[in-house]
């Protein structure tokens, strides 16, 4: 019985008795558990409303594709052919072309001829492995160049015949090219 008043007499006698006792830690008052949670509930109600009537994102607009484009400009050419006077359809049958080159494979076709293309100074773009004054990047593009540069320095069509004849050539050249 001893033993258990002994325990029953408070706390054991610390080791050190040189030593102040530890502080107590308080707990904070109860009052802000329900004011953390209202926060915390406000907080979720402002975002799910925000997340509701924020300003959607636009998709973005579909890539222009080069040959679609080429292909529709060519077309579009071939109905406005007797607006447009034969000496001016080389000219604009060749900018559709250098125009699609550039755009699908970034040959720098609308200001250069071929032979700037491919015999000027070799320049490395991204994406283009081979040199451009060899390999299978001339063999691909230079057939499609020497059409254009045909096309810009050929002499100039005098009838619609030739101006259809021209346009028929330069959509034909497009279907083999074709994705």
């Amino acid at each position: 019985m001893q033993t258990l008043l002994a325990q029953l007499t408070g706390p054991a006698p610390m080791p050190h008795p040189e030593l102040p006792p530890p502080d107590s830690v308080q707990l904070p008052p109860p009052w802000w558990i329900p004011w953390a949670a209202l926060v915390m509930l406000c907080l979720l109600i402002f975002i799910i409303v925000w997340l509701l009537i924020r300003p959607k994102e636009e998709p973005p607009a579909p890539l222009r594709q080069p040959w679609t484009a080429a292909f529709k400009a060519l077309n579009e050419l071939r109905a406005r052919i007797q607006s447009v006077p034969p000496q001016d359809m080389s000219h604009r049958v060749s900018q559709i072309l250098r125009r699609y080159l550039h755009e699908r494979y970034a040959v720098p076709a609308p200001a250069r001829t071929t032979r700037e293309i491919f015999d000027g100074k070799m320049e490395r773009l991204p994406g283009m492995p081979v040199p451009r004054s060899q390999g299978v990047w001339r063999e691909r593009f230079e057939p499609v160049a020497h059409l254009c540069d045909e096309i810009s320095f050929m002499p100039s069509p005098r009838t619609e015949e030739e101006s259809a004849a021209l346009l028929d050539q330069a959509l034909a050249r497009m279907q083999e090219e074709k994705p």
